[in-house]
């Protein structure tokens, strides 16, 4: 009898063990195919950055077990929806388990420079998705604006110079490669700060990209004689801008 109870109790614990193994691999949500991505550098020595007009520095390493379909590079604006995204998809890493992810994403002259959100997204050819995403910053192109200025009171370019009292004439050539906003004149004394500053501003500009701009400028007669910097700074409708400065005399 005691026999017969022994060989119960072993088959029952076997049984136990048997139907708990069972449900323990049923249980197993591990999906059989994964994708990993490791952002290796992003920018020029990883320094997160890029520069508007020229190209952003990728590199990740890949794996996915149920094969790469494609890579896709979405970069946005963090504050501002409005701005246009920037997108681009490559699909030469197709069929590959494994791959370094290393290419060169064009960022236009024209994108306005501030803070955005860099995703890479991996799809693998089940369907499966993994994105990581990291926090760059655009900069402003160099070449968004080309100012020349021909004319500024009287002389040449080193040695423009007006008088108190007088109007000064102003002439020159802007192009942006955004709408114009705004541009502005400031004139102030190199070096006595307490000297009250000549300041204006025009928007009759506004929504051009190339523009002859051509005004005038009173001097106030009682404005101190002496050496000044004359700045030219043109804004465009994205934010950006660029100054141009110039010694003046008042004379």
């Amino acid at each position: 009898m005691r026999k017969n109870i022994s060989k119960f109790v072993a088959i029952v614990a076997f049984s136990t063990t048997f139907l708990t193994s069972c449900s323990s691999d049923d249980d197993d949500t591990t999906p059989s195919n994964t994708i990993t991505v490791d952002l290796v550098e992003v920018g020029s020595g990883n320094n997160k950055q890029a520069t508007a007009g020229e190209d952003l520095h990728l590199e990740a390493e890949i794996l996915a077990t149920g094969k790469i379909a494609t890579v896709v590079v979405e970069i946005h604006s963090e504050s501002n929806t409005s701005i246009p995204e920037i997108n681009q998809t490559f699909t030469d890493y197709a069929g590959l388990l494994n791959a370094t992810f290393h290419k060169h994403v064009d960022i236009p002259a024209n994108q306005p420079a501030g803070h955005y959100h860099l995703h890479l997204t991996v799809t693998d050819q089940q369907g499966n998705v993994k994105t990581v995403e990291t926090e760059i910053e655009i900069l402003a192109s160099s070449n968004l604006f080309n100012i020349s200025m021909t004319e500024i009171g009287h002389g040449t370019v080193g040695n423009f110079h007006g008088h108190a009292g007088e109007e000064i004439h102003i002439e020159g050539i802007v192009s942006a490669a955004n709408p114009i906003a705004t541009i502005a004149i400031e004139i102030h004394n190199e070096s006595n700060p307490s000297v009250q500053e000549i300041e204006a501003t025009y928007a009759n500009y506004a929504g051009l990209t190339t523009a002859n701009f051509h005004e005038h400028l009173m001097i106030p007669a009682n404005q101190p004689a002496g050496d000044y910097h004359f700045h030219f700074t043109v804004t465009d409708s994205q934010g950006n801008s660029k100054t141009v400065e110039y010694e003046f005399a008042i004379e």
